[in-house]
């Protein structure tokens, strides 16, 4: 009877062993998860709120995530959004499909167009009439939101170069994800390492944060 003790004993200790060779091999530490101090992904703001201009934050209803760009986008945007389609979300859980014609499946639909100086170089809304609901999470998810680019000149430090369009362009296809802003209310503190989810950085990073592409993963992963 001792032994069959001893023996049940060295498994489990042998199989302990063993998970924590696998987590050192994960770079984690038994019993902590690693920090993650963005903002989680969520639907955020009224889009039917008398603003200037009108945004708001929803989330896809799926990972696969269709966007068509209208011909008012000029072609170097028309390549940063694509590129950033390519090298930013498609390596998360998300499938990033470019559609050549708005569908009933587009999620984003993106124009461009001189606003005036209204504020903002880029956002995104969820119009009234756009197919839109509530996922399990309580979030509104949206089709055919709209992204927009301003193109009045008062903005030209987010266009004028191809780095800082890709960072424009990385920042408001995160909105139509349901990513929110580093840095400011309501949000977290700034990053500890750059993302393209700050604010008022036209020269600002073209990549996300890995909390970032965390939190898309753990929301959309499991779809």
């Amino acid at each position: 009877m001792d032994q069959r003790r001893s023996g049940c004993t060295i498994r489990r200790r042998r199989a302990a062993l063993r998970t924590l060779l696998v987590l050192a091999m994960l770079g984690a530490a038994p019993g902590a998860a690693s920090a993650n101090d963005a903002p989680p992904v969520r639907s955020y703001l009224d889009c039917t709120a008398p603003v200037t201009p009108r945004h708001c934050i929803s989330v896809g209803d799926n990972p696969r995530h269709h966007v068509f760009v209208h011909e008012s986008v000029p072609r170097s945007l028309r390549w940063a959004v694509r590129r950033v389609m390519r090298d930013v979300y498609e390596p998360t859980a998300l499938t990033m499909i470019w559609d050549d014609r708005r569908t009933s499946r587009t999620d984003v639909i993106v124009r461009a167009g001189n606003y005036g100086q209204n504020g903002a170089a880029g956002w995104v809304v969820c119009p009234p009439h756009a197919p839109q609901g509530r996922n399990e999470h309580g979030h509104r998810w949206c089709r055919h939101q709209g992204l927009y680019f301003n193109l009045n000149p008062r903005y030209s430090a987010y266009l004028n170069d191809a780095a800082s369009r890709r960072h424009l362009a990385c920042h408001e296809l995160g909105h139509t994800l349901g990513l929110r802003h580093w840095g400011n209310p309501p949000a977290s503190d700034p990053p500890s390492a750059a993302t393209c989810m700050t604010v008022n950085t036209p020269n600002g990073t073209t990549y996300l944060h890995r909390w970032d592409r965390q939190n898309i993963n753990a929301y959309y992963g499991p779809m």
